[in-house]
């Protein structure tokens, strides 16, 4: 009897697994167990878009259509103050940009108080904002609608809020003895950022306000009239040649001090020409004199028995 009911039971075993199929979808049901894996993992697969059946319409993320300018700026950065290159983003050779539209807050000045510095050099530094002369503890608000990118304490800024606006301009505001918003943060046109200071690399009370344009500081006295308290004109026209002779200060700088050199060298250079006689400088050579003082390279070989080829001393005296 019980070898009768082994027989049994190892029958009824055999009989399960033989009819026993794995759940497959439609002519999986014969593959391995590799397969179905790579199956599920095909079915779980989020990274693409689902079409619903039932409109047949995507789904696509918004969440960067939450920012302002967002065709124009590709990221959204709340702890640099500048990861914008200007030359890298600007792709036009002019750009007008509208300040207010009909329905929003138009411009509210972000103190008004009296400019202390304007933009441009300021001893051996470029300043690119400016500076509005107020006491520790007033309210400074925003100029425009927008959204703030950061909020925080940044370097020689000290406690600085950056606000982004729909005009494609970001604004600055530094040197604040406290922060009253949060990036992420919607404000309007005069909404209250945060209270006067003298944080970072400050010297005195005053509010340290910039106007930037993807990444390029401009000069906030083109657009606004402090002494009125309003802008000058609603819309601004930006053209790459502006920022290259008056918004790019480094450079500037960094020109002048070259052009200034080169007056100083031609003004010396003159004076030892006086009389017809000239002193080989470091970096002279026959081409550079002949044009400094207007005449040639043959006649300078001619008056001096020199040759195209010679190398000329430091010191030498030749005939101009």
């Amino acid at each position: 009897m019980k070898k009768l009911i082994y027989i049994l039971s190892i029958t009824c075993i055999a009989f399960i697994h033989v009819n026993a199929t794995p759940f497959f979808k439609g002519d999986d049901k014969n593959k391995g167990t590799g397969d179905d894996k790579k199956a599920r993992a095909k079915r779980d697969d989020t990274t693409k878009f689902v079409l619903n059946e039932e409109n047949l319409t995507e789904n696509p993320d918004t969440t960067q259509l939450l920012f302002p300018s967002h065709d124009l700026y590709a990221t959204w950065d709340t702890v640099s103050a500048h990861p914008y290159n200007f030359y890298d983003c600007f792709v036009g050779d002019s750009v007008t940009i509208t300040l207010t539209n009909e329905g929003d807050g138009g411009f509210s000045m972000p103190f008004k108080g009296g400019i202390t510095s304007e933009f441009g050099w300021r001893r051996y530094r470029p300043h690119y904002g400016t500076d509005i002369g107020l006491q520790t503890g007033d309210q400074v608000v925003a100029s425009f609608d927008g959204m703030v990118r950061m909020a925080k304490y940044y370097y020689g800024y000290g406690n600085c809020v950056i606000v982004r606006h729909n005009n494609g301009l970001e604004t600055v505001y530094g040197h604040l003895s406290k922060i009253l918003v949060e990036a992420g943060q919607k404000v309007s046109s005069g909404a209250i950022l945060g209270l006067g200071g003298n944080t970072g690399r400050s010297f005195g009370s005053h509010l340290h306000f910039e106007m930037r344009y993807l990444g390029q500081a401009l000069d906030t006295e083109d657009f606004v009239d402090y002494t009125k308290g309003e802008l000058k004109c609603n819309t601004f026209t930006l053209r790459k040649s502006d920022v290259e002779t008056k918004y790019d200060l480094r450079a500037l700088h960094h020109r002048h001090r070259r052009d200034v050199g080169l007056s100083r060298v031609d003004k010396n250079a003159g004076k030892l020409a006086k009389g017809g006689v000239y002193f080989i400088r470091q970096g002279d050579n026959l081409g550079k004199i002949a044009l400094r003082h207007g005449t040639t390279v043959n006649s300078l070989c001619k008056k001096n028995g020199l040759k195209p080829t010679t190398v000329l001393r430091l010191g030498q005296r030749i005939k101009i």
